[in-house]
């Protein structure tokens, strides 16, 4: 069975290889399609696209954006996967998404310094002034710094909900999100849905809402998801009548032994997957 991976980070936002390399290790792993999904930026596409077309691997245009949904009263933080846009038309989006990035970044370190941390964007080693800022950098220098032994303790201790710097995100709502990746030609997917700290019957409820408002597919196999959780979301995508996406959210060297190609328990993401979302 071949096999594909349709999430993964380059060096434009928190990602340690640059698309090139992403390409060339996806031939290495025998994978026959891939797709480059970085955080809030489409700036690494022509390079990933450039180097599929000389390695003859299919290679699909892909995003993630942060977004949010009201479910019951309750804010959920929700990740948006978008496929197969047109990149020309996708830019202008792009272009605002970077700004409420760049808003939100410097809210977070107004919030490292008012507890006394100082960090610039120097202790991040960024490879590019193009990078996209994640909470994945902040929490890399926190552990450069000294003020975190690991990257998931900094995470929890500043960055995540309930810590000492966290700053909530000013995100897009899931429907303007969706639209923006609609209007571009794009395929709609909700990411790692077993990250959102949802029982069953919430997921599903989210699931459906979303629906109603440009949902297409569901990750499937990500690997924060065991063999069973993944089985449950393809029988709930099949029941809703969605698609079914996987990828391993590969972030490189920041990838804290997941690897490209792989969801939970080392599952293969199938490339009939692909088929199924009908893109040609």
């Amino acid at each position: 069975m071949k096999s594909i991976d349709l999430h993964m980070h380059s060096v434009f936002s928190d990602g340690t290889y640059t698309p090139a390399q992403l390409v060339t290790y996806a031939k290495k792993k025998g994978l026959s399609a891939m797709s480059l999904t970085d955080h809030d930026t489409i700036d690494g596409l022509d390079e990933a696209r450039r180097q599929s077309e000389i390695l003859n691997i299919r290679f699909i245009n892909g995003v993630e954006i942060n977004s949010f949904y009201i479910l019951n009263n309750r804010r959920i933080n929700i990740h948006v996967l978008g496929y197969a846009f047109d990149a020309k038309q996708m830019e202008p989006y792009m272009v605002k998404l970077k700004t409420l990035r760049h808003e939100h970044n410097e809210a977070i370190m107004d919030a490292l310094h008012t507890i006394g941390i100082e960090i610039s964007y120097e202790d991040m080693d960024m490879q590019s002034e193009r990078n996209i800022v994640t909470r994945l950098n902040f929490a890399k220098a926190l552990v450069k710094k000294g003020y975190a032994e690991t990257v998931n303790e900094a995470l929890e201790k500043y960055l995540h909900k309930g810590g000492a710097a966290f700053v909530e995100y000013n995100n897009f709502d899931f429907s303007v999100v969706a639209k923006m990746i609609h209007d571009a030609g794009g395929i709609v997917s909700l990411a790692h849905p077993a990250e959102y700290g949802l029982n069953d019957t919430e997921t599903e409820s989210l699931i459906i809402f979303l629906k109603r408002e440009g949902l297409e597919a569901i990750e499937c196999i990500h690997p924060s998801q065991d063999a069973h959780y993944s089985h449950k979301m393809m029988q709930l995508a099949k029941q809703h009548g969605l698609r079914l996406t996987g990828g391993s959210d590969f972030h490189g060297n920041n990838s804290d032994g997941i690897e490209l190609g792989l969801g939970g328990k080392k599952m293969l993401i199938p490339e009939n997957f692909l088929m199924e979302l009908d893109l040609e």
